[in-house]
């Protein structure tokens, strides 16, 4: 694993400092509020994958859009943080790594398109994220 913040233009369509994590498989970028709503209002409109989500109320598309207006609105605001999950071989947005904080603390989520679901995307983008995480968020808000 490696771990880098990344200040340029770059095919994710963020172009300030992020932080940007790289697998053997994935790259795992953070995104600003405004693109992580662009690429959650795609994924969340999986059928599949919004059935697995259980605060995800209303799972029709319009639903899908609110959510997704509400991950940039947490992100704009500090609560949140989502990472974009880049499948190396063929350059391509499959997921994204959610952090936000619940009742209970912080809560990290994967979300991955569902069909790659039978590849582990989770178990080997994930752990980089979390690790950051502990590392360097302390307090109740998500910001540096």
């Amino acid at each position: 694993m490696k771990a880098s913040a990344n200040q340029q233009q770059s095919f994710f369509g963020h172009a300030s400092t992020s932080q940007v994590f790289e697998t053997e498989r994935f790259i795992v970028v953070e995104l600003s509020g405004f693109h992580a709503r662009n690429l959650l209002a795609v994924l969340l409109q999986d059928e599949a994958l919004a059935a697995r989500i259980d605060g995800m109320k209303d799972k029709s598309q319009d639903g899908a859009l609110r959510e997704a207006f509400g991950i940039e609105l947490e992100c704009n605001a500090g609560k949140a943080k989502v990472w974009s999950i880049v499948e190396r071989a063929r350059r391509m947005q499959i997921g994204a790594v959610v952090a936000r904080y619940s009742i209970e603390g912080l809560d990290v989520e994967v979300l991955v398109a569902s069909q790659f679901w039978d590849q582990d995307v989770s178990d080997e983008a994930a752990p980089p994220v979390v690790e950051w995480l502990q590392q360097n968020i302390t307090e109740a808000n998500l910001t540096l």
